[in-house]
């Protein structure tokens, strides 16, 4: 019995750090980019209301499209690098750099695309958009700052969404639109970005936006799908699990 209890605790250690990271990416607060303890570009949470980092390694962000099938969420925050809530190791973005991002075309059940979609209906299913129906990404002015994610294989060629100060700071807001929202599809739609900031880039960031459907169960089961077919688990994670199963064939054959 006491065998079986270390080991069913180091498991709900290790569960509970899931959990931690599940229920982070959950939050409604900006893209926090930042350099971890290993000098890679990371993507967290960053909650502006009440001037905190929530995380550092979230890789799923979420948002609703309004009526118009407009929305600027979530926003891309950097702190400076005399911030005191940087966490411990980590460190600001490079000063005076332009932030960039590209849009990344990725495989999902052998298919290829820059832009999916899951009608909410039944069991999720993100498949390539091929309606017509485009995802335009822009900031002001619009001619000169605008990408297009039309369901096909290609990356999409982004731009700058701002450039850092002198001390690493950066807060933009961009706008990502569904062009003609009165006829797209409802449900939810997924796509990825890379971003860059001079020599760093981060691992594929995805987006899970609702147009027209406000079901919080329902977007919660949507972002669990890319959590589970597209995201995984911190490395981290995967060591303690395997450790504690270890620790207890190690124990059960003592």
């Amino acid at each position: 019995m006491k065998r079986l209890t270390t080991y069913s605790m180091i498991i709900c250690a290790a569960c509970g750090v899931l959990m931690t990271n599940k229920q982070a990416q959950a939050q409604h607060a900006d893209a926090l980019l930042i350099i971890n303890p290993a000098d890679e570009l990371v993507v967290g949470q960053y909650d502006v209301d009440e001037s905190e980092v929530v995380n550092t390694n979230t890789r799923i962000l979420e948002g609703e499209f309004d009526a118009f099938g407009t929305i600027d969420e979530p926003g891309f925050n950097a702190l400076s690098s005399t911030h005191p809530g940087i966490p411990a190791g980590y460190s600001a973005l490079p000063g005076d750099t332009d932030v960039n991002f590209t849009g990344k075309a990725f495989t999902l059940a052998s298919q290829t695309s820059n832009l999916w979609f899951w009608d909410a209906t039944g069991q999720v299913e993100f498949t390539p958009v091929t309606d017509g129906t485009i995802l335009n990404v822009s900031k002001a002015p619009a001619v000169s700052f605008s990408a297009d994610f039309d369901g096909t294989s290609s990356d999409v060629a982004g731009f700058a969404i701002d450039t850092t100060n002198a001390q690493g700071f950066l807060h933009k807001h961009i706008d990502f639109s569904i062009i003609d929202a009165n006829t797209a599809p409802e449900g939810f739609y997924l796509w990825a970005f890379e971003i860059s900031v001079g020599s760093y880039a981060t691992d594929l960031l995805y987006f899970v936006h609702g147009l027209g459907e406000h079901d919080e169960e329902l977007h919660e089961n949507a972002i669990a799908y890319v959590e589970t077919n597209l995201v995984p688990e911190p490395a981290s994670v995967t060591l303690l699990i395997a450790g504690a199963m270890a620790m207890w064939r190690r124990r059960a054959s003592a």
